[in-house]
């Protein structure tokens, strides 16, 4: 077991630089990992989210894109593209619905991948598009690397939200985001590996999670990084001490942290 656990460590250590390698998209590698079940979509939210005509609301796993802008704030870069491609993708007929291993979120959404009735995942074909950034969330990793090599396509040909590079992880905020940054300091504490920035920002990473990784971040200072996810303001929480870096970013899998 722990050789194996091993071995698919060191397969994704390799994954998140190979990415930028991989040749265009086969569908093969896309294909349903579980039994679909043919849905009808009623109102599409935004580029990741849509309710159904049954009543539950799908969040599409594997992939976030940009916000919407709601209450008077702007929406982001290709937050409407995104959400006019998943319109036009979910109104071809036969579309599919395959729940994730985790069925539902937090917030009540069933989690959940999609595919049209050409059998093509649609989560794929919006990070070809560079309408989203892939995402690797615990349990639901079953099409990765699909996701993977479909953004990669749109990020050698700059396109979408690949137009502009990572930002530096000085420019940290709460929200979904893509930063580049140096480790300054490396700290385990309880249940958790910190990785501090050169920024305002902090990297946790639960100890649960060590046999993912191939080589141990614990030897990574110094390094520079880059890393994705929803960056949390500590500061609007209670108990935070003073001193510690105002943002936080928890990484649950190597794909959303990668040596640079």
């Amino acid at each position: 077991m722990a050789r194996q656990a091993t071995k698919k460590a060191l397969l994704w250590g390799a994954f998140f630089v190979a990415c930028s390698l991989l040749q265009p998209v086969a569908a093969e590698i896309c294909t349903p990992p579980a039994v679909a079940e043919l849905v009808t979509a009623a109102r599409v939210i935004d580029g990741d989210t849509l309710r159904l005509e049954d009543g539950r609301r799908v969040r599409l796993i594997g992939i976030d894109t940009p916000e919407i802008g709601r209450e008077g704030r702007a929406s982001e870069p290709f937050a409407e593209q995104a959400r006019e491609r998943l319109q036009a993708l979910v109104r071809e007929p036969g579309l599919q619905l395959v729940v994730g291993q985790q069925a539902e979120d937090r917030y009540g959404r069933t989690l959940g991948h999609l595919f049209t009735g050409r059998g093509a995942n649609i989560e794929a074909l919006l990070l070809a598009d560079g309408l989203g950034f892939a995402l690797a969330v615990p349990p639901n990793l079953a099409l990765l690397e699909c996701h993977a090599a479909a953004e990669g396509e749109a990020r050698r040909e700059l396109l979408g939200v690949w137009r502009q590079p990572p930002l530096p992880a000085a420019r940290a905020k709460a929200g979904f985001q893509v930063l580049r940054g140096r480790i300054a300091r490396v700290q385990s504490a309880g249940r958790y590996l910190w990785l501090e920035l050169d920024g305002p920002i902090v990297l946790r990473l639960a100890l649960d999670d060590a046999s993912l990784w191939a080589a141990s971040p614990q030897h990574w200072h110094g390094r520079e990084v880059e890393v994705r996810g929803w960056v949390i303001d500590r500061r609007q929480q209670t108990g935070v001490k003073p001193g510690f870096k105002p943002f936080m970013l928890p990484v649950r899998h190597p794909f959303m942290l990668g040596l640079q």
